[in-house]
């Protein structure tokens, strides 16, 4: 009960011993085919322009879409991630479909990770993932995640300056010119992981007490009421408030944290977001609230956006002012 397990382990298949190509996709589950089918009123007239995309197996529907759309095979993603992984030695992880296969993810990890400077017990593993969107709703890309071992923290992160598009193959006719070039971004991804080492470096040579904490806190998360209704009663939502403190309890007791700096402050949030935040769902919906949680905390959801605001929250050197307390509170 007292260890926080990653999202993908939550949400997952354990693929650790597979070998063969072959083995990953029957494993992972991987092993169906999308079809691009018209779609037709209830009187049974087609419907121009429009098609349901689905599993050829068990015809589940993952989306409506236009004609432009193109179903990528789910094998001509994976075989060159695989093909990667075993140049670079990387070991498989987990693997899984959300939404019965709406979105599929696989991870693996690379031979070596890295410890922060300062904090030679503070490790982290270097990973690399795949994600496949069946239902038009994202990019088919590979990404670099940091999972911090204290707490199974996965960080992805992604520099700002970079597009998505570097990053995926887009469901259209073009997908296989396309799918070249994202075979580079898996080395793109791995220079990601390198420049994410120098910021959490930088972060945890940055000071920060429990009251600056407070502040920032205060700013990842705003309080979104119309000015009027604020001055009418300036004092929060519960519910906010709570959100507030609990990073705040997070940055000195969270699992690995010392209280000390702005590294601490960024694994509250991230321990906040993918341990105790939607906890009571976890543990009543079990799997299929991992996979919600999965997709909101690392495929680009609402707490994956968080979490890189909070980052750049934290790199933002004008809100914080030498030794004074920084951040206005409200």
């Amino acid at each position: 009960m007292n260890t926080l397990v990653a999202l993908d382990k939550r949400a997952g298949t354990d693929i650790s011993d597979v070998g063969s190509y072959d083995e990953v996709m029957e494993r992972a589950g991987f092993n169906f085919e999308v079809e691009k089918v018209p779609v037709h009123t209830p009187e049974g007239d087609e419907v121009q322009g429009h098609f349901i995309i689905r599993r050829t197996d068990t015809k589940l529907p993952f989306a409506c879409m236009r004609k432009r759309y193109s179903s990528i095979p789910m094998g001509e993603m994976l075989q060159p991630f695989h093909t990667m992984v075993k140049e670079y030695g990387c070991e498989y992880e987990n693997a899984g479909l959300i939404g019965g296969g709406r979105k599929c993810w696989i991870s693996a990890k690379f031979p070596e990770g890295w410890s922060l400077k300062n904090r030679p017990d503070d490790k982290m593993d270097n990973r690399i993932m795949a994600l496949i969107g069946n239902d038009g709703s994202c990019l088919n890309a590979f990404f670099s995640v940091a999972n911090r071992v204290f707490c199974n923290n996965q960080i992805r992160w992604i520099e700002g300056q970079a597009k998505a598009s570097n990053y995926g193959v887009r469901h259209t006719k073009n997908w296989k010119t396309r799918l070249e070039e994202v075979k580079f971004a898996f080395f793109l991804a791995l220079e990601n992981l390198k420049h994410f080492q120098k910021v959490a470096n930088k972060l945890d040579e940055k000071k920060m007490t429990s009251n600056q904490c407070r502040g920032f806190a205060n700013l990842l998360f705003p309080d979104r009421r119309e000015e009027k209704a604020i001055k009418e009663n300036p004092t929060p939502s519960s519910k906010l408030l709570n959100r507030r403190e609990s990073v705040v309890d997070l940055f000195t007791d969270g699992a690995g944290n010392r209280g000390l700096s702005r590294w601490d402050a960024l694994n509250a949030v991230t321990e906040f977001l993918q341990h105790h935040n939607g906890a009571r769902s976890l543990e009543k919906h079990g799997r299929k609230a991992a996979e919600r949680q999965l997709a909101s905390n690392v495929f680009g959801g609402p707490n994956d956006i968080l979490s890189r605001r909070a980052a750049n929250l934290l790199l933002d050197e004008k809100r914080f002012k030498s030794e004074k307390p920084i951040l206005v509170l409200n």
